[in-house]
């Protein structure tokens, strides 16, 4: 075993900064809308300045055995889904608090909307890891040939927490970005959407998203 035989095993590796998040957000004049929409660009979802592919923890419940524990596998939970936003002189904070104001009236206290996924209140959101290579290589590829390593696919999101955004005199050479923090039901993962034998993208979509 040598360095040869590492970098042919490690491949370049992956990269933190290539990624890719989409997502819809409840609007109650329009219903729901995705990003594009709401930011009047194709590229509205490339405001997402950080994110990530959030945890699952499986619970253990010990059993207790003749002075040893047996550990049998418990419950899953998922943690809240935390993302950074850039802000723009379009609607995107604005869509983010009113989509916060359909589940709690911050006037009223109450809840104008039934929550359950029907009425679009709840949405979906996927973030996709992208290779390095772009469209040059690689197995898996959406419709506009970027090569995509992997997806995970939240679902029935609402937002928990739209994060403040600081102001001030003495702020210079930074641009203002706000974290908004999503709960869900559960994620789906699909690393092999999209198989595609050629970069030319031939090959029809192959494997479905398994519930976790």
């Amino acid at each position: 075993m040598n360095l040869d035989n590492f970098r042919s095993a490690f491949r370049g590796g992956t990269r933190q900064n290539r990624f890719r998040v989409s997502g819809d957000i409840f609007t109650e004049a329009g219903g729901e809308s995705d990003m594009t929409q709401i930011t009047g660009s194709p590229n509205g979802n490339l405001l997402i300045k950080a994110a990530q592919f959030p945890p699952s923890t499986l619970g253990i419940i010990p059993v207790p055995f003749r002075g040893r524990i047996a550990k049998v596998v418990g419950d899953r939970q998922y943690m809240e889904w935390p993302i950074v936003i850039y802000d723009t002189t379009d609607a995107t904070y604005r869509r983010f608090q009113e989509w916060s104001e359909a589940a709690n009236r911050h006037v009223s206290n109450n809840q104008p909307f039934v929550w359950n996924d029907t009425k679009d209140v709840l949405t979906k959101w996927t973030v996709e890891h992208l290779s390095s290579k772009g469209d040059v290589q690689g197995a898996n590829y959406d419709d506009a040939g970027t090569d995509v390593l992997k997806t995970v696919e939240l679902v029935n999101c609402w937002p928990v927490e739209i994060g403040s955004i600081d102001l001030s005199y003495d702020a210079m050479d930074t641009v203002v970005e706000f974290p908004v923090t999503i709960a869900y039901d559960y994620f789906t993962v699909d690393s092999d959407s999209k198989a595609a034998t050629t970069p030319n993208n031939d090959a029809a979509p192959s494997g479905n998203g398994s519930a976790i």
